[in-house]
């Protein structure tokens, strides 16, 4: 029965795109911060501070961590003397250069040629690795229907609201089956906006022409796998879309 069971699930979750491509990638910001700084420049130009909470995840970053050049803060700190990632998640298995710290408040940074963890007080200055936090949802989906999958399974429609994030994006768009992937911008109240409250300061648009006044079933934004930016289409349109975690949402929609 319990097979059974597993079985079911994991057809549910094939059906359903659970189990498509979650994409964390990271990337090496040469600009001297402190790590509190450095915590919010990545939230606002990428997601957060990198993590790698398991072995698979660990792999993954310092793959990415290749072009690192300097010691650079990691999102890993101490708080009550626990050390703990910046998504507030206990850190249970930290590869340490040596031995694990024995500080009560201190940060972590990596360095670039063993690609170990040390630490450090917070206040020191050094690059910093950020990350975006994307799954690439191969289901179809209309525009509200992508909506309400991403609200429900992780947190939002994704928002390409940076340079960075964008550039994240087009790395895993060539994977999509649709022409067209469905992203969080949408047209209310006579403008375009992210759904999840982001500033719309950085644009993409397709010949660099924002639609003004698009019809009424023209209001919907997806990422264009050819062209690689970004064009108004039919919400009723059922395209794969990305989704976005780990970030607090303030809806507007």
């Amino acid at each position: 029965m319990k097979m059974k069971t597993t079985l079911a699930l994991l057809l549910i979750m094939e059906l359903y795109g659970l189990s498509s491509g979650l994409i964390k990638q990271h990337f090496f910001v040469n600009r001297k911060m402190t790590w509190d700084f450095a915590s919010k420049y990545c939230k606002t130009y990428f997601h957060d501070l990198s993590t790698f909470t398991n072995e698979d995840e660990e792999q993954q970053f310092l793959e990415d961590a290749l072009n690192q050049t300097s010691d650079a803060w990691v999102g890993l700190y101490t708080e009550s003397g626990v050390w703990k990632w910046s998504e507030d998640e206990n850190a249970t298995r930290i590869s340490w250069d040596i031995t694990q710290p024995d500080k009560a408040d201190g940060c972590a940074f990596l360095r670039p040629g063993r690609k170990k963890l040390h630490d450090k007080e917070c206040t020191a200055e050094y690059p910093a690795f950020c990350m975006t936090n994307f799954v690439l949802m191969h289901q179809n989906e209309t525009w509200e229907g992508a909506l309400e999958y991403c609200r429900t399974h992780y947190n939002d429609l994704a928002s390409l609201s940076t340079k960075e994030r964008m550039d994240s994006a087009l790395l895993e768009i060539t994977k999509a089956e649709t022409e067209y992937v469905w992203t969080g911008l949408r047209f209310l109240a006579g403008d375009w906006l992210w759904v999840t409250g982001d500033a719309l300061n950085y644009t993409a648009w397709y010949k660099n022409e924002q639609p003004q006044c698009p019809a009424r079933d023209l209001r919907c934004g997806a990422l264009d796998k050819q062209t690689r930016l970004w064009r108004h289409r039919n919400c009723e349109e059922k395209l794969s879309f990305f989704c976005q975690y780990g970030v607090m949402r303030q809806t507007n929609l």
